[in-house]
This record gives structure tokens, C-alpha cells and sequence, in this order.
């Protein structure tokens, strides 16, 4: 190679590292049975749960919220046709946080099953969607078992 071909090349490697740098990384919503505080991460288990399973959402954006306002509500039916809104809640975040956690307690103790978390009264689908100001975020489509 000569001077000119590594010069080049050095000058797209930099371009693609500042290009690889700045790209944002797709919003996610991990469900799960396991919640590690210390890591602040849900283990995504998938999207299938037993009505007794235990079920921790969070919403994954990557950057600090460039908003103020969080929507999570659920939906029974399926991604392409969504059905009644089972509930929905607002939560306030800030620019700091990257991930926001829905957790909630049981009445018996411990974190909330799929059955109290999603309000199902019998095995079904449910659409989580998450939503700011500005639209949808992301949405994630969960399938509830009695197994």
C-alpha cells in the first residue's frame, strides 16, 4: 500500500468509529422473572409467562430520556390488533436515567405475577406499549399461560 491508500484508509476508519460512536441504539422493552438491582438490568426471559410467574418490564433506551413524561399501559390482543385497555400509568423521568423499571409488589409478597401485573383475569395475549409526548416508543407483545 502506499502513502496515500493508508492515508485513506486511516481517514474512513476514523469517520466509521465517529459514525459508530454516535448511533443510538434502538429502544427495547425486556420482560422478565429475574431483576438484578446492582446491575440495573431485567434478565429478558422472553415473552411468554405463566399467570403465577413473577414479571419485571423494563424499557431499555440507551440514552438519558430526552423527555419527561413515561406511559406504560397494556392492551389485551396482539401487536396487530390491539384490544381494550386493561390499565396505564404515568411516570416522571429525567435525562439521567437510561432504563426505567416497572416493578410492583404482591399481595403475598415478592414481585408481582403476570397476572397482577398485566390485570388478565384469564390467560391471553397483552400488548405492552410504552409511549412520551411524542408518540410510541416501543411496544412488546406478551403471552400469558396458565402452565
Amino acid at each position: 500500500m502506499n502513502k496515500k491508500q493508508k492515508v485513506v484508509m486511516l481517514a474512513t476508519l476514523a469517520l466509521g468509529g465517529l459514525f459508530a460512536g454516535c448511533s443510538k441504539s434502538e429502544p427495547i422493552i425486556a420482560c422478565g422473572r429475574e431483576w438484578n438491582p446492582a446491575v440495573g438490568y431485567v434478565a429478558d426471559t422472553g415473552s411468554v409467562f405463566r399467570m403465577a410467574d413473577e414479571l419485571i418490564i423494563q424499557l431499555r433506551y440507551g440514552t438519558g430520556f430526552d423527555f419527561n413524561t413515561l406511559k406504560f399501559a397494556f392492551y389485551e390482543g396482539t401487536l396487530a390488533s390491539k384490544g381494550e385497555k386493561l390499565w396505564e400509568h404515568d411516570f416522571h423521568v429525567s435525562n439521567k436515567m437510561e432504563a426505567f423499571t416497572l416493578e410492583a409488589r404482591s399481595r403475598r409478597g415478592g414481585y408481582a405475577t403476570a397476572r397482577e401485573m398485566t390485570k388478565l383475569k384469564a390467560p391471553g395475549t397483552v400488548v405492552v406499549e410504552v409511549s412520551s409526548e411524542r408518540g410510541v416508543i416501543a411496544s412488546k407483545q406478551l403471552s400469558i399461560v396458565n402452565q
